[in-house]
């Protein structure tokens, strides 16, 4: 009984809206057949009756608990003009005076006895009390935008660090493929371009002075230095090796960084013609201070085109 009593100021605005909302979309709908296809003209019709039914439900709720609903007022009364003049329209078009007036009426009977209902059924409440409600919802808004901003800060956090991690496994990774592509090509050429059998057969790698030694014109350490002369610490030709090297070492270091310059010219894609690689043989044996005969750059160049040609069951 309490329940009917409370809900009966709410019976005839229900009624009037319902039937405004009818009206409303019969009169759009057919006012828009004219120029659209009746499906999207009724379905305009009923969006725009959507979007003001939902403008007097937030009213409703907001006047309800006594906070500000501007928006919902602001469309609640641009949204009563429209109906009436297109409920007008609709009557007007269809020649029925009586018919347009009563469908202008129906709209605002009901926004009229939607505010009486609302005013009667609101809590009211002091202006303290009101401020008091207001500072508590600014304070529950103010906790969560905080947890919201913690929250995305530690995500970002864990985000990037994750972000570092892949950085440096990645990182690892190509060091790693870029350390055995090394290996695999300085395997490669030494299989490529071994060294000759008149040649002792050199370490395996290369350090940075033996190679810094060999740009620069000179030899590695670990090779005799050319054109010191034959002596050794006696004074006599021919050294013993702890002195200064003999002639045949001095031979045989030039031989061998003779053959080491072919190899590194040769090794180039594509390989050079004979012309190119006698020019430039001489140009960088004269830079480096070697000796040798154009029959021996040619036999290098041939030697090092037969090294490079496919062999038998290889690759």
């Amino acid at each position: 009984m309490n329940r009917l009593k409370k809900a009966a100021p709410w019976w005839l605005p229900a009624i009037l809206t319902t039937i405004a909302v009818v009206w409303t979309v019969v009169a759009i709908g057919g006012i828009l057949t004219a120029q659209a296809h009746p499906a999207f003209a009724y379905s305009v019709a009923v969006l725009y009756d959507a979007v003001w039914l939902y403008g007097l439900a937030q009213e409703t709720a907001h006047r309800r608990q006594g906070s500000d609903a501007t928006l919902p007022k602001v469309i609640g009364w641009v949204f009563l003009p429209l109906t009436v003049g297109a409920l007008a329209a609709h009557g007007l078009l269809a020649g029925d005076v009586l018919a347009a007036v009563v469908g202008a009426l129906i709209p605002v009977l009901a926004k009229m006895t939607l505010v009486m209902a609302i005013d009667r059924d609101r809590t009211r409440i002091s202006a303290r009390a009101q401020a008091a409600i207001d500072r508590t919802r600014a304070t529950t808004r103010d906790r969560i935008a905080v947890s919201r901003a913690v929250a995305s800060a530690r995500a970002d956090e864990t985000k990037a660090a994750a972000d570092i991690l892949k950085q440096g496994r990645e990182a690892e990774a190509e060091a790693t493929m870029t350390t055995h592509d090394a290996y695999e090509k300085y395997a490669n050429v030494i299989d490529r371009h071994p060294l000759p059998d008149a040649v002792a057969e050199l370490p395996g790698l290369i350090s940075d002075s033996d190679l810094d030694a060999l740009l620069s014109g000179g030899v590695p350490d670990g090779i005799p230095a050319l054109g010191t002369g034959g002596f050794d610490q006696s004074g006599t030709p021919g050294g013993t090796g702890s002195g200064t090297p003999s002639l045949d070492e001095a031979k045989a270091a030039n031989e061998k960084a003779v053959a080491l310059l072919a190899a590194q010219l040769y090794a180039s894609d594509p390989p050079p013609s004979k012309r190119k690689f006698r020019t430039a043989m001489r140009a960088e044996m004269n830079a480096r201070k070697l000796t040798g005969s154009w029959d021996t750059i040619d036999a290098l160049y041939d030697r090092e085109k037969t090294l490079s040609a496919p062999r038998d069951g290889g690759e």
